[in-house]
């Protein structure tokens, strides 16, 4: 597994309280331009005009090495109280005026994989400068504090016949309806940032509408000896840590 040279990752009491309350906490600059630089070319070689992919560490060693970079591990570990284990990945790969992206609608990840509240920890890593403009991540702070919440069933992809993506819906299964008083936050955040998310907390995307690209790769783990559903297109599952 490849040495990526990151340093430690802080994670401090002010923070583990910020993501308790709020459903997400944001560290920016975690990652080298050179590091974030080479994760862009990699995706350009694995990567066509799809919107998402699913499991992209299983197509990359370098990006399988990042899932299981022990120092964003361990800053989960400390944020959540628990051994984190990796289980999955899926890469946004959002470039200007790509006609499979449609972003994604406002839903919560742990509809998904129908983990137990509060096992299941999801870790976005910005590979592109993200504001309103290229359509970054918006959030619903303390909504994850709802538990699940009732969503619409949805079709993400639709396949040609020699299984190639041929149309593509937002993604994700859209919350029925919130509550009032939670008001959605669109984030802003450097490349090479993090943004861990509890995978209760209400969140979408927006279509890319500008002329710069938006890349993200979303690393999913689970407390140590909790289930999860490995889902029949995800198909999640327990990849073993080094640390």
């Amino acid at each position: 597994m490849a040495d990526l040279g990151l340093q430690k990752i802080s994670i401090g009491e002010a923070q583990k309280k910020f993501y308790q309350e709020q459903g997400y906490l944001l560290i920016e600059n975690v990652l080298p331009s050179v590091l974030t630089d080479s994760l862009v070319k990699e995706a350009d070689s694995i990567t066509d005009d799809y919107a998402a992919r699913l499991d992209v560490h299983k197509k990359s060693d370098l990006f399988f090495s990042l899932l299981k970079e022990e120092h964003i591990l361990a800053a989960a570990d400390e944020l959540l109280g628990a051994r984190m284990i990796p289980i999955g990945s899926i890469f946004f790969y959002c470039k200007p005026g790509n006609v499979l992206d449609n972003g994604a609608v406002m839903h919560q990840d742990n509809y998904a994989p129908k983990a137990p509240y509060g096992a299941y920890l999801v870790t976005a890593l910005a590979l592109d400068d993200c504001n309103k403009e290229n359509g970054s991540l918006i959030v619903v702070p303390k909504s994850h504090k709802l538990r699940d919440l009732e969503s619409k069933p949805a079709v993400n992809f639709e396949y040609s016949a020699d299984g190639s993506v041929a149309k593509t819906y937002a993604f994700g299964s859209e919350v029925k309806e919130l509550p009032q008083g939670y008001d959605q936050v669109q984030l802003e955040y450097p490349k090479g940032s993090l943004i861990f998310m509890h995978a209760h907390t209400v969140h979408g995307t927006e279509k890319n509408p500008s002329t710069r690209w938006r890349r993200k790769i979303y690393m999913h783990s689970i407390k140590e000896g909790n289930p999860f559903w490995p889902g029949w297109n995800a198909k999640r599952q327990l990849i073993e840590r080094d640390v």
